[in-house]
């Protein structure tokens, strides 16, 4: 797949380098020579310096054979408009990076498509949205969607000291119909990367993967691990567009809100937008005293989402260390991606340039490799391949496939299947699979996409 990448910021040149290891044709736009020269010559990339709302500029970078289209500059402008001018020139797939929620009005009638605009995201929103899925319960690390349904997920579940999966092996367990409904795709059990079976024994403090429909997901997880806090308390620290988003969305989810912010000017523009009930605080949240009186310690969720990452990393663990039940850091600098949620005072630690990343791939639906630093760190990935008509496994039965017994969901249309060994495989059927490096690459082959085929046939 050809894809073009409008902006080589910290968010592009993620992306680029994601895309490009996967396999596909990257080419990278920037009116910077500078930040283009950043790239280095490690990837296998072409990269053009010129205005991204440039027509010359863009069939330099080959616009007329290209699949996809990725803006996602700083500039909000320049990428609507990439987007337009890429879509006169036949790009049916164009991702544009927003960062207003007013840029289009559906009152009156101005949406995205009329600007030849296929998909949307903004980065401070999906951040807050990857918040919000693991507000519910402490002992839940992070939520993972998929590409092709809004109705299955994956949550990234600690076993609690006192969880029902301690020392019984996993064939034994006794509940009901919730194991039927689940998968458990993979488990992190100290320095070492699980694929569970009938055998497994978890511990205290391991980390599963669990997988399914959200329901059946969320029954699971509450059983497995409950939560018993009540007071139904977050404290948020950065009162930016994330920060924002986040405190109006858990208000209306019935939280008690108390947000911080330390710049008196943004205090006066947020104030009036705030909902009735969120009560809004004035100074610098890595100070105890502010942190105190915001009932940090009685706090079911202290999340630290300043434009900041070291107030953030610190606001977190002064939080946590005064009792806040679970802390959530937001950070931006990609080399904190694999720092922070390896600390201990920390429970969640998200990068919101891999969020965003994410959010990318799986509106582009490629079934490729995801970033994950849990997994990342045991030489694992998360990955969803996708069953073409020209591939071996089309038609075949899973136990005759020599696929992973931690293979994790089958996505077929708007169904999500648990699979079992009888379980047929059809083309257009998304597979979920938690896999090795070495796994990985023995998995790909079986999985060849339509393009791929239609290539070896015209040989």
């Amino acid at each position: 797949m050809k894809i073009i990448i409008i902006g080589v910021g910290e968010l592009g040149r993620l992306l680029a380098q994601t895309l490009c290891n996967a396999g596909h044709e990257v080419v990278v736009v920037d009116n910077s020579g500078e930040e283009l020269e950043h790239l280095g010559d490690r990837l296998d990339i072409l990269r053009v310096e010129g205005s991204c709302t440039s027509v010359a500029t863009l069939k330099k970078a080959g616009i007329e054979n290209t699949d996809a289209l990725l803006a996602v500059s700083g500039d909000e402008p320049a990428n609507i408009l990439s987007c337009q001018l890429a879509a006169k020139l036949g790009v049916r797939k164009t991702i544009c990076r927003l960062f207003r929620s007013d840029s289009f009005s559906a009152e009156d009638h101005i949406s995205a498509g009329d600007f030849g605009i296929w998909k949307t995201f903004s980065t401070p929103e999906e951040s807050a949205r990857k918040i919000l899925d693991v507000l519910k319960n402490r002992f839940v690390k992070e939520k993972i969607r998929f590409s092709h349904s809004d109705q299955a997920c994956m949550e990234v579940v600690q076993i609690s000291p006192t969880s029902h999966l301690l020392g019984t092996r996993l064939q034994d367990l006794v509940c009901g119909n919730l194991l039927s409904n689940i998968r458990i795709a993979a488990a992190l059990h100290g320095s070492k990367f699980i694929a569970p079976g009938g055998n497994t024994i978890f511990g205290s403090g391991d980390r599963i993967y669990v997988a399914g429909l959200e329901s059946d997901v969320s029954q699971f997880v509450e059983w497995c691990s409950p939560d018993e806090s009540s007071s139904g308390r977050i404290v948020i620290a950065g009162g930016g567009e994330t920060g924002l988003f986040l405190a109006q969305k858990a208000h209306g989810l019935g939280y008690d809100v108390r947000l911080i912010e330390r710049d008196p000017r943004r205090i006066d523009r947020i104030s009036d937008e705030l909902a009735p009930g969120i009560m809004l605080m004035s100074g610098d949240p890595t100070e105890g005293d502010l942190l105190e009186e915001a009932g940090t310690a009685s706090a079911d969720v202290f999340v630290s989402a300043e434009s900041d990452d070291e107030d953030n990393i610190l606001a977190g663990i002064l939080a946590k260390r005064m009792g806040a039940k679970k802390t959530v850091v937001l950070t931006r600098k990609p080399e904190y991606i694999r720092i922070v949620p390896t600390m201990d005072l920390i429970d969640c630690g998200f990068s919101a340039s891999q969020i965003a990343v994410n959010t990318v791939l799986r509106l582009l639906g490629l079934g490729i490799f995801r970033i994950d630093v849990n997994l990342e760190s045991y030489g694992a990935k998360l990955a969803e391949f996708k069953v073409t008509r020209n591939s071996p496994l089309a038609g075949k039965m899973i136990k005759h496939c020599g696929l992973p017994s931690n293979l994790a969901l089958i996505l077929r249309g708007d169904e999500t299947i648990t699979p079992s060994g009888d379980t047929v495989l059809q083309p257009g059927d998304t597979a979920i699979s938690i896999v090795t490096e070495e796994l990985a690459k023995t998995m790909k082959p079986l999985f060849p996409s339509e393009r791929t085929q239609a290539a070896h046939t015209a040989l």
